[in-house]
């Protein structure tokens, strides 16, 4: 369809960063990141949803600008867009085609796919998919692509997730007002969760069994995998600024401060060995003294910006205290979350951990004692070989997926195996083509 190589923009609206990875697709299928770029986005957008688009706006454009600003050629540009927010609603629907031992066209799996979707109706939302949702069965045996085969049932168990239209429809304008319409295109979108574990997780721990927790700001998102399908995702409305207001409460400082204590300081060590060793029930914040231990009471940390009339230096004690309190009543929340759901015993290959609460001092250990399994903090070079250091942390985890998830829906759209109408895409490239034609080589209008 399009002899060069293939232009993907990642883009994740966090509510601490916008994120941006630009990526190239060879003719033989192989792709690398060839730009990448990060801006503040803390006043431009919250829980997945544009608080102000102008200060939006200014943010996708510095994140674009820093991204694109070591890449010499122009070329038409596909963007992915990834979605995050608690107000998302998840349902696996299945639906069963009775064939007469036909050979499987796309035209079956579009149908199967139909009656999959309609048992669904949210009018004023939209729904996604991702080519990592889909499960087929032929004759009740899965396959992973059923086409060109023969069977006598077709089956498809399919993963949608429902998002708010107004939370699409903002971010696309955000994107539409900074990445000119005449040479890129907004792709598809994808649900963040799914787009976390597959620029987190390795095929093994797909196959056999895997919780990753992603930690943001003001969200924490759970997905778990099992034999290559995901099993479940869930977001929660409540992330790392809820230790920083906490802190900030607390002490009488304000959040930059609170905010900076708690990467410096992160999680106690001492205080989650001794309350695991106290056999307290998951749950109970209160600290003991006898869990504290000299050092901790008597060391002094001074504050920066606390208001005046309240004390300007606080010891590390009570900091650690507040900090470990929040900390271990968010995970406590997510472990009862996943005994509800009787996951834990899908946990073989243990739990990953991503987001920028992964880089929070000893949150993996915490969560290693109250989930009793192993954990490791996501690197998303085991999704993209060859990764630029600068990006292989697990702050970069979803925007890497989102790329990820990019070029396999691209490349599923030319093999038939997703639903979207052919024509439509065609349409699509032929608007991404024409301009570099009629200028035949000469440098578009700026994308900023």
């Amino acid at each position: 369809m399009f002899k060069k190589s293939t232009q993907i923009i990642a883009i994740d609206f966090g509510s601490n960063n916008i994120r941006v990875l630009l990526g190239e697709q060879t003719k033989d299928g192989n792709f690398s990141i060839i730009g990448y770029g990060t801006a503040p986005s803390s006043s431009a957008i919250s829980k997945g949803l544009i608080q102000d688009m102008d200060s939006a706006r200014h943010a996708l454009r510095k994140a674009l600008t820093m991204t694109q600003q070591k890449v010499n050629s122009i070329s038409p540009k596909l963007i992915s867009i990834g979605i995050n927010t608690p107000r998302a609603e998840t349902h696996t629907k299945e639906a069963k085609l009775e064939l007469k031992n036909e050979e499987i066209t796309d035209e079956h799996l579009y149908k199967v796919f139909n009656m999959a979707q309609q048992q669904i109706n949210k009018s004023d939302k939209d729904l996604l998919t991702s080519v990592n949702s889909y499960e087929w069965y032929i004759d009740n045996f899965a396959v992973q692509q059923p086409l060109g085969m023969r069977a006598e049932q077709l089956k498809i168990r399919v993963h949608f997730t429902i998002i708010p239209k107004v939370i699409i429809e903002n971010l696309k304008s955000c994107v539409e007002s900074e990445l000119h319409p005449s040479y890129s295109v907004i792709d598809h979108f994808v649900y963040n969760p799914i787009a976390t574990a597959i620029g987190s997780l390795t095929p093994e721990e797909m196959e056999l069994g895997t919780l990753l927790i992603d930690i943001g700001k003001s969200t924490i998102n759970l997905i778990m995998f099992s034999e290559h399908k995901l099993i479940d995702t869930s977001t929660f409305d409540f992330g790392t600024v809820f230790m920083s207001r906490d802190v900030s409460a607390v002490f009488k400082i304000n959040f930059e401060e609170a905010h900076k204590l708690i990467c410096d300081y992160g999680i106690s060590e001492e205080l989650i060995n001794k309350y695991v060793k106290s056999n307290l029930p998951i749950g109970n914040i209160p600290l003991s003294p006898s869990l504290i231990s000299n050092e901790l009471r008597t060391k002094p940390i001074s504050l920066q910006s606390v208001l005046d009339g309240f004390n300007k230096n606080v010891s590390k004690i009570e900091l650690e205290g507040v900090i470990f309190a929040r900390a271990q009543e968010m995970i406590a929340t997510l472990k009862k979350e996943i005994d509800k759901k009787d996951l834990t015993q899908s946990l073989l290959r243990g739990i990953v951990l991503a987001g920028g609460g992964a880089n929070l001092q000893n949150m993996n250990i915490l969560i290693e004692k109250i989930f009793n399994a192993p954990v490791r903090i996501a690197k998303p070079q085991y999704a993209i070989p060859n990764i630029p250091q600068p990006v292989n942390n697990p702050e970069f985890a979803t925007v890497a997926g989102i790329l990820r998830h990019g070029f396999s829906h691209y490349n599923a759209i030319q093999k038939g195996q997703i639903f979207q109408n052919k024509k439509i895409i065609n349409q699509l490239w032929v608007s991404l083509i024409s301009p570099f034609k009629k200028q035949k080589g000469a440098k578009p209008t700026s994308q900023n």
